[in-house]
Order: structure tokens, then sequence, then C-alpha cells
């Protein structure tokens, strides 16, 4: 394996040391009861470290009650996340439940609200849903999905990708809502993920049904990506478009794919503290080193996986 992919693998061990920390003796990481969302991305993460012992304590200590709803206050983003690790590690006794609430959020033009009663909808859960759904085997969901991310490549002001709608679809710009967020393609430190995890909706739903038309859709959202400021995949926001940039290059061998993934892999290196996980945003605060290193060490082991399986 290429030294920058075992380099990349021996940084996302050393953050799972740190996340294993504060794991607590009935398996949780719950060691303020004020702090309960800090255990969605733990088991995706350490199942791609080998942990499996620690992350089946954590996921006994989710089945025993399955209050994960009211911790997450039904927040479709983390939920999915929690799906992908327990369905990665065969825990159906949480992921079926977790995925069969999922899929009941989805509204009638294919999108998701981040929280349920939200007036608008938006790609990171929708996205994300999306490929969780695919997980599932409810290609139908992805699909639904990524038609509704399709909606937003028709943009009305140049430099601006905006990245929610209403219920019934309509791009959400500021003449429907007066706080409505974008990207900046031209600022740096921007969301990217709101067009990467499309990016990557639509190479995942390539993967699983051999349609040439989403790799077509997928290459659009690449092209897409490339048009954002020059941290477009090395900001800390740009772990998702890291991936699905992975990704990409596994589906259609674009050296900028895999450049673009290299590239946030070694800000990663750069940047990782000492104790083994990451400062983001300017937060240093317990939860976010917790949550930062779940997820970090997510994008370097399957970074480092999907480039090395090629050369």
């Amino acid at each position: 394996m290429d030294s920058r992919l075992e380099a990349f693998r021996e940084a996302g061990q050393r953050a799972v040391d740190f996340q294993l920390q504060h794991q607590q003796a009935d398996g949780s990481f719950i060691w303020d009861e004020a702090i309960r969302d800090a255990y969605h991305k733990q088991t995706y993460s350490l199942g791609l470290a080998g942990r499996l012992p620690e992350a089946h304590r954590l996921l006994n200590w989710i089945a025993a009650d399955m209050s994960v709803l009211a911790d997450y206050r039904g927040d479709v983003y983390k939920l999915s996340w929690l799906f992908q690790g327990c369905h990665r590690l065969g825990r159906f006794d949480v992921s079926h439940p977790v995925m069969n609430w999922l899929v009941q959020q989805q509204t009638e033009c294919g999108g998701f609200r981040h929280f349920p009663g939200e007036e608008w909808l938006r790609c990171l859960p929708t996205a994300w849903a999306g490929v969780s759904a695919l997980y599932f085997g409810r290609v139908d969901a992805a699909e639904r999905a990524a038609q509704w991310c399709l909606g937003l490549l028709d943009q009305p002001d140049e430099g601006r990708y905006y990245y929610r709608t209403t219920l019934d679809g309509r791009l959400a710009t500021p003449d429907l809502d007066a706080g409505a967020m974008f990207i900046d393609m031209t600022a740096p430190e921007q969301p990217y993920w709101e067009i990467g995890l499309a990016l990557m909706l639509m190479d995942r739903l390539f993967m699983a049904t051999g349609d040439g038309a989403w790799l077509e859709r997928a290459e659009l959202f690449f092209e897409l990506h490339l048009q954002c400021a020059d941290d477009r995949f090395t900001h800390t926001g740009s772990g998702k478009s890291s991936l699905a940039a992975a990704i990409h290059y596994l589906c259609t061998g674009d050296e900028r794919a895999r450049g673009a993934a290299l590239s946030f892999g070694e800000q990663l290196l750069a940047t990782q503290l000492p104790e083994g996980s990451w400062t983001v945003g300017g937060s240093d605060s317990l939860l976010t080193r917790i949550d930062a290193a779940a997820e970090f060490n997510v994008w370097l082991q399957e970074i480092a996986g999907l480039l090395g399986s090629t050369k």
C-alpha cells in the first residue's frame, strides 16, 4: 500500500484510541447526561478500525432501550450515520428500527427535513438518508432522494449554490426564504458536503444499479464541486466530499478525484492533535473532538481502502 495511505490508516487508529478513552463502563459515550448526542458515528468508526467488542458494547447499550430517537430529536442526518454503522455490523436489532423510522420521513418530492416539523428540505439529510437507503436495499427511496438532489442543479444566481427547498421541492432562494442557505462558490470554508453528499449518492446509485445515467449525474456534481474555492477538498468540512471523490475515482478512474481524496487525508495528517483528534471550526470541546475523531477516522479508513484497492 502507498505509504500515504498507510499513514491515513495509522492516523485513524490514533483517533479511535482517543475515542475509546471516553467509552463508559456500560458501553455508552454518555460521560455527561447533558450531552447525549456523542455516539451516532461511533459504531461506523469502531467497526472500520476492527474494534468490534467495543462497537458491540455500544450497540448493546443502544438496543437496551432504543432511546436514540429521543436523544437525537429525530435528526435525520445523525440517525443515518447511526444506521450505517449498525447495519454494517449486522446489528439489525438497531438498524431496522432506525431505518423503518427514516424512510417514513421522506416527503412526496423525495427530500428529507433535517428535523421533523421543519419547513425546508435540505441536501445534507436527503443525500445521506439516500445512501443509507441503499444499504437497506431501498433503491426506490434512494432514487427519489437523488431526483430531489438533481433539482438543486438548476441554480438562478451565478456563484451561489442554494441547497434547500420548500416541502414541494421549490428551490429556497431569497425570494422564498429570507434566510436562504447557500454555498458561496468564490469563498473558502463553505459547507461543501451539500454538494459532496449528492455526488456520493449518484455514484452509489450507479454502483447499486449499473445504470450509467447515475454516473453521468455524478459527473455533474463532481464538476460543480471543482468550481468551489481552493479549500474545497482540504477544509475540515470536506470529509464527505473527499470520500465521495474516492468513490468517484473507483467508478471512473478520474485522477482528479483521486487527488481530491488524497488532499483531504493529507490535511488531516497535518492537523491531527497529539491526542489523536482534531479541533473543528475553532471548537476544542470534548464533544467536538470525540465527534471529529470518529468521523475523520471513517474518512481516513474509507479513503485508504478505496484508493489502496486500485494501485
